[in-house]
């Protein structure tokens, strides 16, 4: 059977072999590459459950601009869009049905370079989402107290919250604090 690329819609993808003999099927025009669950997962099994770790290369850039709907090339089901960092515009493409992947230019490349490629399948759960959406909310909220606060105020009360965390007498500290007469704590 043929696979359409979901990016250039009417042209097929070809078969390829990624490192380590991952199977894999790439566009020779805008160079995405889709991996079939059971390809990758076979890889994995292949390899165990982690592959070796190689120093990062940050020279390599994936293509972040690709924002249109992708169909499975497999399934021909919707991909869904799936952020892989906190704070990055790096989205990879999965399909809900037969959990395949595209990653447009250089994603899959770069995230071997990171030593990442062998948790692709992580990206796609609950936990690793929910982490990332913890880690932008600190962000926004970090942005929006240092204009509020001033970065004075603001350093000042990250200390005290620091300090107050770990006290043991915690609970009756807030207490007072949030009293409107402490001395009716």
């Amino acid at each position: 059977m043929t696979k359409k690329c979901p990016v250039c819609k009417g042209l097929n993808l070809t078969e390829t072999t990624l490192q380590d003999g991952l199977l894999a099927n790439q566009c020779e025009n805008c160079h995405g590459i889709w991996i079939s669950s059971t390809s990758y997962f076979a890889w994995l099994k292949l390899h165990g459950p982690d592959l070796p770790t190689k120093e990062a290369d940050k020279r390599i850039v994936p293509q972040w601009g690709t924002k249109e709907l992708k169909l499975c090339p497999d399934c021909g089901k919707i991909l869904s869009r799936y952020k892989v960092f906190p704070n990055q515009e790096f989205f990879l493409d999965h399909c809900g049905s037969c959990n395949g992947v595209w990653f447009d230019q250089n994603e899959w490349e770069y995230l071997a370079a990171q030593n990442l490629h062998d948790n692709v399948n992580s990206f796609f759960t609950k936990p690793w989402q929910k982490h990332i959406h913890e880690e932008e909310t600190k962000v926004v909220l970090d942005k929006l107290y240092l204009e509020r606060f001033g970065e004075d105020d603001y350093a000042r009360l990250k200390e005290f919250q620091k300090w107050l965390a770990s006290h043991p007498q915690r609970s009756m500290m807030l207490a007072y604090l949030q009293a409107d007469d402490p001395h009716k704590v």
